[in-house]
């Protein structure tokens, strides 16, 4: 249906960083953006709403959600845990095929890198997680990890779509091969330790963006104010 594919471009907008916590989501601009009514727009928007990634408003523009630190944290929290449990169900279960696969992909990953590409890193970076997510071979954990990684993913584009952070690309890249290695070896204790770790990691740095970003806000209201 025409909702559900505009539920999908939208939250892909999202999850690729070009929409952000708080960014409004105008109907009318999505609907010319789409080429579509309202109508569906709106519909796309209510069911994003129901798996949390956006905020709808009474007779307001829906927004982007935005997280309390508190919330973020414990999303993260839970994202670790289980992302580690499907890296260590794939150590275990990975198919000889999909481990071959995880080590191009790892290959392109450094590629990009190295060559400061984050268009292409926070693309290989979802790649990633979506690898080991099937490489557990469970369903049902399958869809608990993307359900939880559509909530902390507008945070986690940040580190790849905040050009005037500075950020190494090859952090996370390193952090990945040591899984993939991890996972190649069929070590299902070190894959589990890996990936907490890396979640962890993901968080720090997010949390320091947004730290960041916060007194950049607040230096901006002030010097408004003193304008004023």
């Amino acid at each position: 249906m025409l909702g559900d594919r505009l539920r999908n471009k939208i939250a892909d907008l999202i999850l690729a960083g070009e929409l952000r916590p708080g960014d409004r989501l105008d109907e009318t601009a999505l609907a010319q953006r789409f080429g579509v009514s309202r109508t569906p727009v709106r519909e796309a928007l209510q069911q994003l709403g129901t798996s949390g990634l956006v905020e709808n408003r009474p007779r307001r523009s829906a927004i982007v959600r935005k997280l309390s630190m508190g919330e973020l944290a414990a999303f993260f929290e839970a994202t670790g845990e289980i992302e580690a449990l499907c890296t260590r169900y794939s150590a275990e279960r990975m198919t000889q095929a999909e481990r071959i696969a995880l080590k191009e992909l790892i290959d392109l990953s450094k590629s990009a890198s190295d060559a400061g590409d984050r268009v292409a890193s926070r693309a290989l970076d979802e790649q990633f997680h979506e690898m080991l997510h099937d490489g557990a071979h469970n369903p049902a954990l399958r869809d608990m990890a993307r359900g939880m990684r559509m909530r902390v993913g507008p945070y986690s584009a940040a580190p790849y779509t905040l050009e005037t952070f500075d950020t190494l690309l090859t952090v996370p890249h390193f952090q990945h091969a040591a899984i993939v290695q991890a996972i190649l070896d069929r070590d299902a204790e070190a894959a589990h330790r890996h990936m907490l770790d890396h979640i962890g990691h993901t968080f720090l740095v997010i949390r320091d963006i947004l730290t960041v970003s916060g007194k950049n806000e607040e230096a901006l209201r002030t010097a408004t104010n003193d304008v004023a």
